[in-house]
C-alpha cells in the first residue's frame, strides 16, 4: 500500500476534498501518517448516477398472458418471443381470472399460472399476479372463453336481481352484486386457495381486481345509492385483505364514469387543487377511504399518460405521504406503437407521468409481446430513467466515524442518507460494516442494526448513528466498508455508490487498529 507524498496540511482534518487528482486513499492515508484528528471529518462516498438497480420490491414489468391466451401468435409473451430476456426488466405480472382457475365449484386448478410462473422464475424474474375475480373482457367471448371473472357455476346461482349485464366496445361481459353472501363465501376459498398455490411460489404482488372491468374498479354493478356502493364495495375490500393477510395488494385507483363527472374533473397532465373541491365524496365513492384503512392494500394506476384527474392524483399524494403506502404501480394508457406516433417527446412525457405517481413498479409501454420488447430495444434512455428514479435509490452522502481505534474499542458511525428514488423501500434495512485488510484475508463484520429506510422518501436527509464492536480485532490498517441488507431475504440492497466489491459491500476509507 503506498503512501502518497503530500505536504502535510491542517486543513486537510476539515476536508475531504480531492486537491489536484489526490484519491480519497491517499488523503485518508495522509491524515493517519501526519497525526490528523481521530474522526473521519465526513467522507462524501463516491456516487454512481448512472448506476442501474436492481433491488426488491421495485422494477419493470412485463405482463404474461399465457394462463389465459395460449394462441401460438396471441397475447402471451412467452409463446409469442420465447428468446426474449427482456434484460433489465425485474418483474413478470401474470393476468388470469378466478373462473380460469375455478371451472367447477372447489376444483382449483393453477396448471397454467404455474406454468407461466416457473418459466419466468427460471429466467430469473420475480413474479406479480394481475388477478382478477372480474370480466377480463376481451377473451370472454373467446371459444372456449378465459377471463370471464365469476366462476360460471357461481353465476348461475346468483338471483336475478343481484346481477348486471354491461357493455364496452360492442362487448358484454356480466357483473354481480358483491353483498350477496356465497359471492363472498366462495371468493374468500378462492382466494385462500390462491394463498396456498403460491406459498411455494412467492409473488411480489397481487392485483386486488375486484370490482368492474378488468377489475379496474369502475363502470361495474351498478348500486342503487352511494351508501349501497359504499358499503358494497369495502366488503370486497375486506374479503381480500382478511384473505390474504401476508401480501401487498395493489387496488385500482381509477375514477368511475358512472359516478358524477366533477369527480374526475381538471387537467390530465398535473394536480390542479381548485379541481379537488369534491375529493371526499370521490373518495367515498369507491370505498377509497376504506382501502386508505387497510395495511396491505396499496394502489395503483392504469392510464398514466392521459387519464388522471387531480382527485386521482390528489389521492396518490396522500396515501403515498401521510399513509406511508406502497408499493405503488404505474400502467400507461396505450400501447408502445400507438403512443410512439405522437413523437419522442410524447413517449417521455407519458413516463415522466408514471414517474410522478410514486411508482416502484412501472409496467413497461406496450405491456407485452412484440410491443413492449419494441419499447426495451428503441428507448433505451427511457428504460434507464426509469430504473434509475422509480422504487426507492438509497445513497449514503456522508459518513463519519473514528479513522483509528483500539482492538476493543466502541466504533461510532453515522451515516447521512437521501433517497433519490421517487418511492420508498418497504421494510427497514439492516446496516452492515466491515474492516477489511487489502487482501481481505482478514475481515471484522458487525452488524450495526436497523435503518429506517421505510420512512425514507425523495426531497430529504435522513441521519442515523450506531455504536458497533469487531471482536477480535488486531492491529493493522483496514478498509471501512458498509453494505444494506434486507433482513426478510437476506438479500444484499445495491446502492448507486463505486468501489463495490465481491460481497455487495462498498468500500470508504481506511481505518487503523493501533495496539
Amino acid at each position: 500500500m503506498s503512501m502518497c507524498a503530500f505536504p502535510c496540511m491542517n486543513t486537510l482534518a476539515n476536508t475531504l476534498t480531492p486537491v489536484a487528482g489526490l484519491s480519497l486513499l491517499c488523503l485518508l492515508q495522509l491524515m493517519a501518517s501526519c497525526g490528523a484528528a481521530e474522526k473521519f471529518p465526513g467522507i462524501a462516498p463516491e456516487e454512481d448516477p448512472t448506476a442501474i438497480l436492481h433491488n426488491p420490491d421495485m422494477g419493470w414489468v412485463v405482463y404474461e398472458n399465457y394462463p389465459i391466451d395460449q394462441e401460438p401468435a396471441g397475447s402471451s409473451t412467452l409463446l409469442t418471443l420465447p428468446d426474449e430476456p427482456f434484460e433489465g426488466v425485474d418483474q413478470v405480472a401474470l393476468m388470469f381470472s378466478w373462473a380460469d382457475v375455478e371451472k367447477e365449484e372447489n376444483l382449483y386448478d393453477f396448471s397454467k399460472p404455474n406454468y407461466a410462473y416457473d418459466y419466468w422464475r427460471r429466467r430469473g424474474k420475480e413474479i406479480q399476479l394481475r388477478v382478477s375475480s372480474e370480466s377480463l373482457l376481451w377473451w370472454a367471448n373467446r371459444e372456449p372463453p378465459s377471463g370471464q371473472g365469476v366462476p360460471a357455476y357461481l353465476l348461475k346461482q346468483i338471483p336475478p336481481e343481484q346481477k348486471q349485464v354491461r357493455e364496452n366496445s360492442g362487448i358484454h361481459y356480466d357483473v354481480v352484486d358483491s353483498r350477496n353472501p356465497a359471492y363472498q363465501k366462495r371468493l374468500s376459498k378462492f382466494l385462500t386457495a390462491l394463498d396456498a398455490n403460491f406459498a411455494q411460489r412467492p409473488v411480489t404482488l397481487i392485483d386486488l381486481r375486484g370490482f368492474g372491468l378488468w377489475g379496474e374498479w369502475h363502470s361495474g354493478f351498478q348500486y342503487s345509492s352511494p351508501k349501497d356502493r359504499h358499503a358494497a364495495l369495502s366488503t370486497i375490500l375486506d374479503v381480500w385483505s382478511q384473505a390474504l393477510p401476508g401480501h401487498f395488494l395493489s387496488l385500482s385507483y381509477s375514477y368511475d364514469p358512472d359516478g358524477p363527472k366533477e369527480y374526475y374533473e381538471g387537467p390530465r397532465d398535473r394536480l390542479d387543487l381548485s379541481s379537488t373541491t369534491h375529493y371526499g365524496e370521490y373518495l367515498t365513492y369507491s370505498a377509497f377511504d376504506h382501502a386508505l384503512s387497510k395495511s396491505n392494500i396499496t394502489f395503483r394506476r392504469d392510464g398514466c399518460g392521459g387519464a388522471l384527474g387531480s382527485n386521482e392524483r390528489l389521492l396518490c399524494e396522500n396515501a403515498f405521504a401521510t399513509f406511508r403506502k406502497g408499493p405503488f404501480m404505474s400502467e400507461f394508457l396505450g400501447g408502445y406503437a400507438q403512443n410512439k406516433k405522437g413523437g419522442d417527446k410524447w413517449v417521455r412525457s407519458m413516463v415522466d407521468d408514471a414517474l410522478s405517481l410514486h411508482p416502484n413498479y412501472i409496467a413497461l409501454l406496450g405491456w407485452q409481446g412484440g410491443d413492449a420488447r419494441n419499447f426495451v430495444r428503441n428507448e433505451p434512455e427511457l428504460v434507464s430513467k426509469g430504473s434509475r428514479e422509480m422504487g426507492y435509490r438509497l445513497v449514503p452522502v456522508r459518513v463519519s466515524c473514528p479513522n483509528r481505534l483500539a482492538p476493543a474499542q466502541l466504533f461510532t458511525i453515522t451515516t447521512e442518507w437521501i433517497n433519490r428514488g421517487v418511492g420508498r423501500a418497504q421494510r427497514n434495512f439492516e446496516l452492515l460494516v466491515s474492516l477489511r485488510d487489502k487482501t481481505d484475508a482478514s475481515v471484522f463484520r458487525a452488524n450495526a442494526g436497523p435503518i429506517p429506510s421505510s420512512l425514507w422518501v425523495k426531497g430529504a436527509i435522513y441521519s442515523t448513528t450506531h455504536t458497533l464492536t469487531f471482536e477480535n480485532l488486531t492491529p493493522g490498517d483496514y478498509w471501512l466498508a458498509l453494505r444494506v441488507v434486507d433482513p426478510a431475504t437476506r438479500r444484499t440492497i445495491e446502492l448507486p455508490l463505486k468501489h463495490k466489491i465481491a460481497d455487495g459491500s462498498y468500500t470508504l476509507g481506511i481505518v487503523t487498529v493501533s495496539d
